[in-house]
């Protein structure tokens, strides 16, 4: 019996048998503090080294660690449950879901674990260290519980993790400079952007709860703020990485938290049965309370718990919840998931085996071991693609392993294994799904994109797999769908990683290509781990999607192939080796020190700077040239001819990325653009289905903007957050565009405040939300424009708002602000 086997077994034989003593010694057994964790509100536990062996043996790696003893916690709580609430219990019953704050196995007396010693309280725990509140969202357990346990009150604890989990905290840091404070420091946009996200799953849980459950209160929490330490991984590391000082540090901490808390009591002002508890300034008695960066010691837990407790007195003063609640007849005690995302059957779990391929690995000379060369794409800074590939499979490893599977890679470090022996990984378990993990190159690297492969053979279910993990990765990273153009969306490649006669008859397999490595700045952004927690998320998403949709399998028969990835497919095809495919000299073996190629480095041409926002804007043009037209014409060349007056002039452009590079460097200048994501935002605009628009015309700055211009490098680009404000009114601009059967300029559309008030505007214009756009016609008059902008205005519902005739000017004005509004200047 395997070590994941004997755990479940010891814990479901504790569960029944009432012997919450064995669930606390089967703890003490498998754990010991850890000086760090591997997310920021995990517990400070790990493994002891006699259990990380056993592990080791059976190839599943310490990422269980958590899944395990939250699983023994929620499994002792249960019992404990059960013991209150079965002899005629007439107290408060609370289902309470939630993070470290509400669940800290072993170490801490956490604030649910101090909450549940009152005598009047019957708490049913589902809160897991590590939980995102999109997790909770997505799994919604809490629903069932409350249904079961006939509970008046939900404890929700989440955000923690959302808002400095996965790298979010480091990406949300700009460099230290002498005389900035805390919110300089601050990427706004992006930390905007991950509340939003946070946001949403809170609303979707108070939601569900008001319409199932009208009569249950939801009590939620803000953190009180901790202290950074100088060697700290999850806040310290990140500030000193930055420069930025350990007290400015826990300034920007707390204006994070900060927005988290506004954001709460927003929703306490929408949801009459969400009260939040405002911990801020209750838990913390200075820096000798805390136990590290982010959890308090037990005495902070417990004001933490006294809060909780005077938030659930006020209610019963209130009449909104009574003491005396017995349990409503027939209604079972709820028995749900052990650990986060996890029913109750054993670990080993049929069907739910998962087995993720880092591609590649190993060291020099480049041969391959039995059709797996060691490395193949290589960023332009020497960024290899293996190490991105193993970094990538182990945080979705750990992702899938939180939800309940049980995840296998194929390798366990820098080694390389034939393709065969990848694929026996997966055959050995009968693994349901397999995923080879790769990163692409390019000859011209320039490429981008998002591919993913199945066998030419491929089962049904591989198929099914492909178009699963090709969504869940576009969506996420915004980037092209190389597969959009073949049919179904499903790519083939003859990769004898993914060959089905390697592989049982019930796996799934696929091999997917996240993106173009050699690309600088994707290679940018795959240096940071935020980028990489989302691509991994994505992945597992995709998994999940497939797995999920209880697809059917079938056997299939094909030849053993010794094709590694898409870059060697290339290479394959053009009759070359992977080196002159790519552009590099035929070399032999070389020396490599960290992870970086030397020679290769001297061979290959570095790319231009891919953080240059006018490279962006280029490439992003030049896509639009291969887009197949819809016989309306594409405004990119209808200007060729004409005067271009005052305006964002794309004509010509999209042929010659260089020569777009610089004559769009003028126009975007100076603009900051280190937090904004070009491609995700090319992603929203084509999602709008525009006809006659390229997504790079929407970012055009104004003229008084550019280098010399009156108000230069006064403007910013829009807000991620904002992007969502601009969409009527872009498919407004296309329709009036088709009606007046003219190339349509765009003159002004986002502005920051700055701008605005620079060049006059109005102080409450909808530019600075990002929903206005200033713009003019080549042809016809103002008076035909305007007539044109109130007939599609009519036309739809969703379009009305603001229309501004300008004629000395020479230009309209149109916003979807959601109710009429004429001018004439």
């Amino acid at each position: 019996m395997s070590i994941a086997a004997e755990i479940q077994r010891r814990i479901d034989t504790a569960v029944a048998d009432g012997d919450e003593e064995a669930l606390q010694k089967l703890l003490s057994e498998l754990y010991e503090p850890a000086e760090q964790t591997d997310k920021p509100f995990d517990a400070a536990i790990q493994l002891k080294p006699e259990i990380k062996r056993e592990i080791a043996a059976v190839a599943v790696e310490s990422d269980a660690a958590m899944n395990w003893a939250n699983r023994i916690s929620r499994a002792a709580r249960w019992l404990a449950y059960r013991r209150k609430t079965s002899a005629g219990f007439a107290g408060l019953r609370i289902v309470e879901e939630g993070d470290s704050w509400f669940q800290y196995p072993l170490l801490l007396d956490d604030t649910i674990d101090q909450l549940s010693r009152d005598d009047d309280k019957a708490i049913f725990s589902l809160s897991g260290a590590g939980d995102l509140l999109g997790d909770m969202a997505e799994r919604r357990e809490y629903l069932a519980a409350l249904e079961q346990t006939a509970a008046q009150v939900m404890l929700l604890s989440g955000g923690g993790n959302d808002m400095l989990g996965g790298g979010r905290f480091a990406s949300f840091l700009l460099p230290y400079a002498e005389g900035k404070k805390a919110k300089d420091l601050l990427n706004t946009p992006l930390l905007e952007v991950e509340l939003r996200r946070a946001i949403a799953a809170y609303r979707q849980i108070l939601t569900e709860v008001r319409q199932q459950f009208p009569t249950v209160r939801v009590l939620g929490h803000a953190y009180d703020i901790p202290y950074p330490h100088s060697a700290g991984r999850w806040i310290g590391g990140p500030l000193a990485e930055r420069g930025i000082p350990l007290d400015m540090g826990r300034s920007i901490i707390e204006l994070v938290l900060g927005r988290f808390a506004e954001q709460l009591l927003e929703l306490q002002r929408e949801f009459t049965n969400f009260r939040l508890v405002d911990l801020r300034g209750k838990v913390d008695r200075g820096r000798s309370s805390w136990f590290d960066e982010l959890h308090p010691k037990n005495q902070g837990y417990g004001r933490a718990a006294q809060a909780f407790r005077d938030a659930i007195d006020a209610l019963a003063s209130e009449g909104a919840v009574e003491f005396a609640t017995p349990i409503r007849a027939g209604a079972p005690v709820p028995m749900t998931r052990m650990a986060p995302g996890v029913s109750l059957p054993a670990l080993e779990a049929a069907g739910r085996v998962i087995v993720l391929d880092p591609g590649h690995g190993g060291s020099p000379p480049p041969v391959k071991v039995g059709g797996s060369s060691w490395n193949n794409a290589i960023g332009p800074n020497g960024t290899l693609e293996k190490t991105l590939t193993f970094d990538v499979a182990t945080r979705a490893k750990a992702i899938l392993e939180s939800h309940g599977h049980q995840v296998f890679l194929t390798r366990a470090g820098d080694v390389n294994l034939s393709l065969a022996k990848r694929a026996e990984v997966a055959r050995s378990r009968n693994a349901a799904v397999f995923v080879s993990v790769h990163f692409n190159a390019s000859t011209g690297h320039n490429a981008q994109g998002t591919e993913t492969f199945v066998h030419p053979t491929q089962t049904a279910a591989s198929r099914r797999l492909c178009v699963a993990v090709q969504r869940a990765m576009v969506a996420e990273l915004g980037l092209p769908d190389r597969n959009a153009s073949h049919p179904g969306g499903v790519k083939e490649g003859a990769f004898g990683v993914i060959d089905g006669n390697s592989h049982s008859a019930g796996t799934a397999a696929v091999l997917h290509e996240v993106s173009f490595l050699d690309r600088a700045d994707e290679e940018q952004k795959l240096g940071q781990a935020a980028y990489r927690d989302r691509i991994a998320r994505a992945l597992s998403k995709g998994v999940e999607a497939y797995l999920g949709a209880g697809l059917e399998v079938f056997s299939f028969e094909a030849a053993l192939d010794e094709i590694g990835d898409a870059i060697e497919l290339g290479a394959s095809e053009a009759g070359q080796s992977v080196p002159v495919y790519l552009g590099m000299a035929e070399a032999a073996p070389v020396g490599w020190v960290g992870g970086h190629a030397l020679s290769f480095e001297a061979s290959v041409t570095p790319a231009a700077n891919g953080a240059d926002f006018a490279r962006q804007i280029a490439e992003s043009l030049a896509r639009d040239v291969s887009r197949p037209s819809d016989g309306g014409g594409n405004d990119l060349y209808e200007f060729a001819h004409l005067d271009p007056r005052p305006g964002f002039n794309v004509s010509g452009m999209g042929r010659n990325v260089e020569a777009d590079t610089g004559a769009l460097g003028t126009i975007f200048a100076g603009v900051e653009a280190d937090g904004f994501d070009m491609n995700r935002y090319e992603a929203f605009i084509r999602r709008l289905g525009l006809s006659h628009f390229a997504p790079a015309e929407f970012l055009f700055l104004g003229n008084s903007n550019a280098s010399g211009g009156s108000c230069s490098r006064k403007n910013a680009l829009p807000p991620e957050h904002m992007w969502d404000n601009i969409a009527r009114t872009a498919r407004m601009l296309d329709e009036i565009r088709k009606r007046l059967g003219s190339p349509v300029r765009i003159l002004s559309c986002y502005r920051n405040p700055a701008y605005n008030a620079c060049v006059g505007g109005e102080p409450n214009s909808l530019h600075m939300q990002f929903k206005a756009i200033d713009w003019h016609c080549d042809s016809g008059s103002v008076d035909r424009w305007h007539q044109a902008a109130l007939e599609v205005r009519r036309s739809n519902p969703e379009f009305a708002g603001g229309v501004g005739r300008y004629s000395s000017r020479g230009f309209i004005h149109v916003d979807t602000r959601g109710s009429n509004a004429d001018w004439t200047v």
